[in-house]
C-alpha cells in the first residue's frame, strides 16, 4: 500500500499461465484491499488473453466491492494490445501517477 493506495505491481509475463498461477493470489489480496487500487505493467514485458482475462477479472473484482481501479500500462506494447482489443476504453488509464499525484505517465504517442 502507498498512501492509501493498494498497488499491484506486475513483473514478467502476464500470460495464461499468470493468468492461473495468480488468480487466486491477487483475488485474495483484493478481498483485503482498499478502495484505490492501481495495477502497474510497467514491468510487464509480454502480455496476451490470459494477462487480459487477469486484468479484466481484477476489475470487476474491484468494481463489485465500489473501488477504483487504475491501469498502467507501461510500455508501448502494452498499450498497443489494450488498444486493440479496446480495453484502454474499459479500464481508466490516468495521466499522473494516482498514488504520487503530480507525475505524469509515459504515454504520449502511444494513444
Amino acid at each position: 500500500m502507498v498512501n492509501g493506495t493498494d498497488v499491484l505491481a506486475f513483473r514478467g509475463e502476464l500470460d495464461a499461465w499468470a493468468d492461473q498461477e495468480l488468480a487466486p493470489r491477487v483475488t485474495a489480496l483484493l478481498d483485503r484491499a482498499g478502495h484505490q487500487v492501481v495495477a502497474d505493467l510497467r514491468q510487464v514485458t509480454f502480455l496476451d488473453a490470459g494477462g487480459l482475462r487477469l486484468l479484466v477479472r481484477i476489475r470487476r473484482q474491484v468494481a463489485d466491492n465500489q473501488g477504483m481501479l487504475w491501469l498502467v500500462p507501461g510500455s508501448q506494447r502494452n498499450w498497443r494490445v489494450l488498444r486493440i482489443t479496446r480495453l484502454d476504453q474499459a479500464f481508466v488509464i490516468p495521466s499522473c501517477d494516482p498514488v504520487a499525484g503530480a507525475r505524469p505517465w509515459a504515454r504520449s504517442g502511444f494513444h
